[in-house]
């Protein structure tokens, strides 16, 4: 029973701050520049490189055990990519005398972020529905583990692309000598 009264607690303590992570969030997208930094970037480069190969790993199990993981997956991170590439045409470089800084696009921020927060309230209702009522976990569909993984597949396609481009564009510009060309 203590640990039923903890869960409870740690659930209601994280949709109590869920709206406070979602306003901060947001506010910060539309009003903040980040630092260029290249050590930073290169180690988030390679920390979405890990990251995707961890991922892989669990995409090639999850695939024995759930129907279309396979085909979702892929298919998602293929998307990100694409996004990822579309975003990068909306990153703006700004040179000050503190250094060069960037801003990725608000919308595509905001937007991810919406995803993210709508498939973890749909898996949250359908976890509730199946522990309490007499739902089963769709085989296909966004409802799905694969669809779920499919998210992540989304966000981690996205995430090679922008943290490459942001790694490279600030690699050129330090070892332009603090240049900022259109590349």
């Amino acid at each position: 029973m203590p640990i039923l009264l903890a869960l409870a607690a740690v659930l209601a303590l994280f949709l109590g701050l869920l709206p406070v992570a979602l306003a901060l969030r947001i506010r910060g997208a539309f009003n903040t520049r980040r630092q260029a930094w290249v050590l930073p970037l290169r180690l988030a480069w390679w920390s979405s490189l890990l990251s995707a190969a961890l991922f892989a790993l669990t995409v090639l199990l999850a695939g024995f055990f759930w129907p279309n993981v396979w085909t979702y997956v892929p298919l998602a991170a293929l998307a990100g990519a694409v996004l990822g590439l579309l975003a990068t045409t909306r990153v703006r470089f700004v040179e000050t005398t503190e250094g060069l800084f960037y801003r990725t696009s608000p919308v595509v921020s905001v937007g991810l972020m919406v995803l993210v927060v709508v498939r973890l309230v749909a898996g949250v209702v359908q976890c509730f529905r199946v522990a309490f009522g007499d739902a089963t976990w769709p085989e296909s569909g966004w409802l799905s583990h694969a669809g779920m993984m499919a998210v992540g597949g989304l966000l981690l396609g996205y995430a090679l692309v922008m943290t490459r481009y942001l790694y490279a564009r600030t690699a050129a510009y330090r070892r332009d000598g603090g240049v900022l060309g259109r590349r």
